[in-house]
């Protein structure tokens, strides 16, 4: 890729003025028809859809509001600090929302609950966190809301106990065992990924010192004895900054993509030791064309992932599209361009188009937010997994015409039955965290 053409800051993906999340989920494998997965020979092949000959016919999808939109973290509960905008992260659990965010401040992670039922905000809980931290995501399981991710140098997962209301107000850092020395400080994670594989939950973590020449790509759970160090290399070898990754029939998926060469790789194998080895995925054989990842989710299956990958074509023909594939062959990945990925959208005018939020799956739809240019409103897109369109970015959100205050990111969750879109908001140097109650049906 030529030098100023494309570059990626805070996760985004830059290109000539576009934003683009670099963030992606895995799930499932291609069609082989060869016809981008909107191919069908019964009912069951068209998930929210009709097959009528052989083709799968999306329905008609409708979101409505079930509340007024509501504070989720009041300016006063965030004690009237700037929040860290790329720190919003969401703990789905039995008919509740834990949505969490990090007073950069206060040095501190502050969260707040959503109810599925009655008065949507619930008990609110925070951690201190002097050293720093970044958290990747969260999930509700066995009375304890987890968050998955670094605080200091080290990696591990951040522990409330639940109520029965909502949270305890105080929560417990768990450190992984045997952080790697690649990892240690002064070197710290700069990108983490994780994966759960029945009780146990492994992560990946791209290490390195602020300003030095190297990384180091290091594998680990917290089951495991000690972490596998699975390659290193000069700053600019994209194929160790990692994204994602999966755990799914018995093999280890990782996705990995930076900015600085405008490439996207993936590492697979039975196990952590044989990830040794890199293999780039094209959308197309000319070098300056390039990828990222933004959504990689396993399959509830079991057998394969779903990947969301953002495709850029450079300038002068400048655009973006995003492509949605289910993947169980890791190996297809290989070809160029990869078999059975299906557009989701394409931009040709993207110098106004601010970055999507990381999406969410529950395993047959996948949704995401969008803060379309000058992030005056929250929109919501739905398709299946397999990339046939069922809500194309409906405005669920605005501010008041005139409204100076500004959204500065978004993102949803599972809500029991609801869905539940939150952003954060800023009024005259004032932040709060607020959400939408949605209910969505097809």
């Amino acid at each position: 890729m030529r030098p100023g053409k494309l570059v990626i800051a805070g996760g985004a993906l830059l290109v000539a003025g576009c934003q683009l999340v670099a963030g992606v989920r895995t799930d499932a494998e291609l069609d082989p028809e060869g016809s981008g997965g909107k191919g069908c020979s019964a009912p069951s092949d068209c998930p929210g859809g009709v097959c009528q000959d052989g083709v799968c016919k999306p329905a008609e999808a409708t979101c409505v509001r079930d509340l007024d939109p509501f504070d989720i973290l009041t300016s006063e509960d965030l004690g009237g600090h700037e929040v860290d905008a790329s720190s919003l992260v969401l703990a789905s659990g039995p008919g509740r929302v834990f949505v969490s965010v990090i007073d950069k401040t206060a040095s501190r992670l502050v969260m707040g609950t959503v109810r599925e039922l009655r008065d949507p905000a619930g008990p609110k809980a925070e951690f201190p966190l002097p050293d720093g931290a970044a958290f990747v995501t969260g999930r509700e399981s066995g009375g304890q809301v987890t968050l998955l991710g670094r605080v200091g140098p080290d990696l591990g997962q951040l522990v409330f106990l639940t109520t029965t209301d909502g949270i305890s107000s105080e929560g417990t850092f768990q450190r992984f065992p045997a952080l790697a020395p690649e990892c240690s400080s002064p070197n710290v994670a700069a990108s983490m990924a994780f994966a759960r594989a029945g009780d146990e939950v492994f992560y990946a973590a791209t290490c390195e010192a602020p300003g030095g020449s190297t990384r180091s790509l290091v594998v680990g759970g917290s089951a495991a004895a000690a972490p596998t160090l699975v390659a290193q290399g000069p700053r600019t070898d994209a194929s160790l900054n990692v994204r994602f990754y999966t755990v799914t029939s018995g093999r280890h998926l990782l996705l990995l993509d930076d900015g600085a060469t405008g490439e996207a790789f993936f590492r697979t194998g039975a196990a952590a030791a044989d990830l040794g080895v890199a293999h780039q995925i094209q959308f197309s054989p000319s070098p300056e064309e390039v990828e990222s990842f933004f959504g990689a989710f396993p399959l509830p299956e079991g057998d394969g992932v779903t990947l969301l990958i953002a495709h850029i074509v450079p300038p002068p023909r400048l655009a973006v599209s995003a492509e949605v594939g289910v993947v169980r062959d890791f190996s297809s990945l290989v070809e160029v361009p990869p078999p059975g990925f299906t557009p989701v959208f394409e931009l040709q005018n993207v110098s106004q188009f601010n970055p999507p939020g990381p999406p969410m799956s529950d395993g047959e739809n996948v949704y995401v937010t969008l803060v379309p240019h000058p992030g005056k409103a929250v929109n919501l897109g739905w398709f299946t997994r397999t990339g046939e369109s069922l809500l194309p970015q409906e405005r669920i959100f605005s501010l008041p015409d005139g409204s100076s205050a500004q959204i500065l990111g978004s993102t949803v969750a599972q809500l029991g039955t609801k869905l539940l879109v939150a952003w954060i908001e800023q009024h005259d140097g004032a932040t709060s965290v607020r959400g939408q109650r949605l209910i969505c049906a097809l």
